[in-house]
């Protein structure tokens, strides 16, 4: 429980306002292993997933079946609201990464009106508000890496973004190269070779998950 205290929806919240909030929202935690699905979201779907620990990734799910990795979400992130929230035709399965455990919360629960007036839960709703324009804001830097027409360009852009993020030249990768390669929706063995050409021009270096920028 005490690492919902630093989910972006609880922030402002303390401790105990939570606990009695989890009661309120009729949550319900679920444990799932490593390549398990979490959930799917499609047009009937409304539930937010927050994150105990552990790791998953939201795909969106190809005509053909493949998938296509949106993003990677850690430890006390939050799944599912923009799903939940806005109108959508695609379909989108979460699945499992690391060993996590995962609090699913119905979306009218949050929504609904309070009748204790309680002023947490006009909190918890603002935060959702704010998270929810941040994971916009993500979702622009995604379109803007994509829309480069290379590998090597989208790989820079990517890189350029995480270190801005580090606010260094050097940065720990948020995920592994298979998933940078689902990311930017590329081929892995092509991504390898270019990252390989690339540390032989030094224009990066990388060292397990660190990337250097030169």
């Amino acid at each position: 429980m005490k690492n919902l205290i630093i989910n972006p929806i609880f922030t402002g919240v303390s401790m105990e306002d939570i606990e009695k909030m989890i009661v309120c929202f009729e949550a319900e935690k679920k444990i799932f292993r490593d390549k398990q699905t979490v959930y799917v979201y499609d047009a009937g779907c409304q539930k937010v997933g927050l994150l105990y620990h552990g790791c998953v990734s939201i795909n969106r799910i190809n005509a053909d079946g493949s998938l296509d990795m949106m993003e990677y979400i850690e430890n006390s992130g939050i799944f599912g609201a923009t799903f939940s929230f806005l109108e959508h035709d695609e379909e989108f399965i979460v699945l499992c990464e690391k060993d996590c455990a995962v609090l699913f919360v119905d979306r009218a629960q949050i929504t609904k009106r309070c009748y204790k007036a309680c002023a947490h839960h006009s909190i918890v709703i603002e935060n959702l508000l704010t998270f929810m324009s941040t994971k916009i804001a993500n979702l622009s830097e995604k379109v803007d890496i994509l829309s480069r027409r290379t590998i090597r360009n989208k790989l820079l852009c990517f890189f350029r973004m995480q270190s801005a993020k580090s606010g260094a030249s050097s940065f720990q990768m948020p995920f592994s190269f298979l998933a940078l390669a689902n990311y930017l929706c590329i081929d892995r063995s092509a991504m390898m070779r270019e990252l390989k050409k690339m540390k032989e021009e030094d224009l990066i270096k990388i060292d397990g998950k660190k990337i250097q920028l030169y």
